[in-house]
């Protein structure tokens, strides 16, 4: 997805990002290590009515966005769907002028 969001942004463009944060408490920890195979991947989970979501790591969004210039990074505090507290991250980065 963000490779077509490169593709398509200009030169200079903004990028903005909003998503949830892996959850180090001991109920998202759990569903983590109980989805991790079936999905190849730690941090993915089903809800109850059959939704899968992922959370990433910082550093996962700092890989994705390598070829972008992060401009500001906020950590903040979100209730979920279910009314849980978690982890948020924003981001705005800019794509290079010269790419």
């Amino acid at each position: 997805m963000i490779a077509e969001l490169n593709r398509i942004l200009k030169p200079g463009g903004i990028l903005y990002i909003s998503d949830l944060l892996l959850e180090d408490d001991e109920r998202n920890r759990s569903r983590y290590d109980r989805h991790a195979d079936h999905y190849g991947s730690y941090g993915v989970f089903e809800t109850g009515d059959g939704a899968v979501c992922r959370h990433h790591s910082r550093e996962w969004f700092s890989t994705l966005l390598a070829g972008f210039q992060t401009l500001d990074t906020r950590i903040i505090t979100v209730a979920t769907m279910n009314g849980h507290e978690a982890t948020g991250i924003q981001i705005l980065a800019r794509k290079p002028a010269s790419a």
